[in-house]
């Protein structure tokens, strides 16, 4: 045990009042969430003209359309009085009519009647959209850097894990709203050094948990482990389909392979200072997953996903106790952590600050 503490450093953890001030949050929300790359779905859910679904960015929902075969991103607001213009998850669409007072847009934003009034051009505003192996990020604001600048290699790595990404389809979701805030949720998300003592069956039945390493750089966080069982290796240049890997991208978005690869998502939504919605997907590579498929999916919600949620919701009443006063972070020079460690907290944390303008 000496041995291992001589190799970690210590820094202190963030202040209660960063989990339980609304007024951070709203700072947050304006200088996090209104500009970064947020994972919103997938290209398979607008391979037709007309696809489209609803995505929640920060405080925002975004519509996602096919419009004549490019994908578009809009808010999903009517210019005339705010109602949501699409109120489903997903819909097909040949128009966007507000179901408020049914002014009539196209699928490009353009406005096409106010029910026969002539109250000149409008467009919804547009949303910016990129895509990683797939996967579809929205982002807010107009001037934001590229997806692929603001996490380099990210793409690749994907791939290396699953390489037909870009033709999984939606096979699972399930929402949770969690008791918590979000940063509670990602920095729990970001770190394994509770895996051993919480985590029975993700340590024992999905990863080798010695194997375990997470590599927090710039606005990615890098998950690697061998399964559990490991299984041949694939193609020269590919990951083992025996492994397991994820990239978690700032602030709220991860992308998963379980061994086997088998992707899956976590998306994070804050909806108040201490309350989170989780939204967790699968995507395989069909609709309606085997009953091998089914099983992982199954035991993943029943165990690792229900063991943390107890976790996050007992740290955000402990963040409120007067008598919280945050310990150190256990943090390896290396800058990369394994269950022992928690390098990528203390990574969220210095981004959270660096945003917010400093303490």
């Amino acid at each position: 045990m000496d041995e291992v503490m001589t190799m970690v450093s210590r820094q202190p953890g963030l202040d209660g009042r960063h989990y339980t001030d609304p007024d951070v949050l709203a700072h947050e929300l304006d200088r996090i969430f209104a500009h970064t790359w947020q994972l919103v779905g997938h290209t398979s859910q607008v391979a037709s003209p007309g696809q489209a679904f609803t995505a929640p960015v920060g405080d925002e929902s975004v519509l996602v359309v096919n419009h004549d075969g490019a994908v578009r991103g809009l808010y999903n607001v009517c210019q005339h009085r705010g109602h949501r213009l699409v109120e489903s998850d997903s819909a097909n669409l040949s128009a966007i009519t507000c179901p408020y007072h049914a002014w009539t847009y196209d699928l490009g934003g353009r406005l096409v009647t106010a029910r026969g009034e002539d109250v000149g051009e409008l467009c919804v505003p547009p949303v910016r959209l990129d895509t990683m192996a797939g996967f579809l990020f929205a982002n807010l604001d107009p001037d934001a850097i590229p997806l692929q600048d603001a996490v380099p290699g990210a793409e690749a790595e994907l791939l290396a894990m699953a390489p037909d990404a870009g033709q999984r389809v939606l096979s699972s979701r399930r929402t949770h709203l969690i008791n918590a805030n979000w940063k509670i949720a990602v920095e729990n998300y970001n770190e394994c050094y509770h895996c051993p003592n919480i985590h029975k069956s993700f340590t024992t039945k999905t990863v080798n948990p010695g194997s375990y390493r997470i590599t927090p750089r710039g606005f990615a966080i890098r998950h690697a482990a061998q399964g559990a069982s490991p299984k041949p290796s694939g193609a020269a240049g590919r990951v083992e389909a025996g492994s397991y890997g994820a990239i978690y991208t700032w602030p709220v978005s991860s992308i998963q392979c379980y061994p086997g690869r088998e992707l899956n998502t976590f998306r994070w939504v804050p909806l108040a200072v201490d309350q989170t919605m989780l939204i967790r997907e699968w995507w395989l590579d069909r609709t309606d997953p085997t009953p091998e498929q089914r099983e992982v999916i199954e035991r993943d919600w029943a165990t690792t996903v229900a063991e943390d949620l107890s976790l996050m919701e007992s740290v955000q009443q402990g963040a409120a106790s007067r008598g919280y006063r945050p310990g150190p972070l256990i943090v390896d020079p290396s800058g990369v952590a394994d269950v022992h460690t928690e390098n990528a907290v203390a990574h969220l944390q210095r981004l959270l600050l660096d945003a917010l303008g400093g303490p």
